[in-house]
């Protein structure tokens, strides 16, 4: 019986041994990035696996502060995809990401959007005020970029006393376009990359002019595990293909160092 169970355990282990045999592990990278970068990055991401095929790069998408709560509290990150640069500078001074990493990847632009069956014409943002618009959704200030740059916009116009008690705020900008898809809300400000593809009951009512540009940067975590590979992916960025497929999903290039 003692012979039997180690011929058992040897062909086991030799299977073990040969299953893993001829294949070698391959390098992980994670990205936290803004959740307004999810569908171009997943295709950059895939771009670049499939040039390099010894490399397997995960994604976390959230709000760009929620993210670097994340990183504060130790969370295994390589590379940093804030929506803002306030975000960044605050991983920086926090010494979460190194400077001499940072990139600017890409910039958008601030979009106002509706329901597709809200009857009613909004030619500027202070017609927000109005009766006929109960409820507007608005990424949390606090921790989305999105958001910030919509309240800061309308504390400029000196709307946002008016307003505030109409708004719903969101965990992140994509959560903004959900509630107007869904009919519970009856605007929201969202960016002009989340409608670059059109979506049932959602139009495009006004584009948001900013004084600040929307930008975001890319930046090497201090703990990353996988610091070269990192620089590897960061200087991929400035391909043609990259380019290119920003492009294509409605976003401005500014691949570059900028820090």
């Amino acid at each position: 019986m003692n012979k039997i169970k180690k011929l058992l355990m040897s062909l086991i282990l030799s299977l073990i041994f040969m299953s893993g045999y001829g294949h070698t592990a391959k390098t992980e990278l994670v990205i936290s990035a803004a959740s307004s970068m999810s569908d171009v990055l997943l295709e950059i991401i895939q771009i670049y696996e499939s040039l390099n095929p010894e490399v397997k790069i995960m994604t976390n998408f959230a709000g760009s502060g929620i993210l670097l709560r994340q990183i504060e509290r130790g969370a295994p990150v390589d590379l940093f995809v804030p929506a803002d640069q306030r975000t960044m500078q605050e991983a920086v001074d926090k010494q979460l990401v190194y400077r001499h990493s940072i990139r600017n990847l890409a910039s958008n632009q601030l979009v106002l959007i509706g329901r597709d069956d809200f009857v009613w014409e909004i030619g500027n943002l202070g017609e927000l005020s109005k009766a006929n618009v109960k409820r507007i959704a608005l990424g949390n200030p606090d921790s989305v970029p999105g958001g910030r740059y919509a309240r800061e916009l309308l504390l400029q116009k000196n709307l946002w006393g008016s307003i505030s008690p109409k708004i719903i705020f969101t965990q992140n900008v994509r959560q903004c376009l959900d509630y107007v898809a869904r009919g519970e809300v009856d605007v929201a400000f969202v960016y002009a990359t989340d409608i670059r593809v059109p979506r049932d009951n959602v139009k495009l009512i006004l584009p948001v002019s900013l004084k600040e540009p929307i930008t975001y940067p890319m930046g090497l975590v201090a703990d990353s595990l996988n610091p070269d590979e990192s620089f590897k992916f960061l200087a991929f960025l400035e391909n043609q293909v990259v380019s290119d497929t920003l492009e294509k999903y409605g976003f401005l290039n500014h691949t570059g160092p900028s820090w």
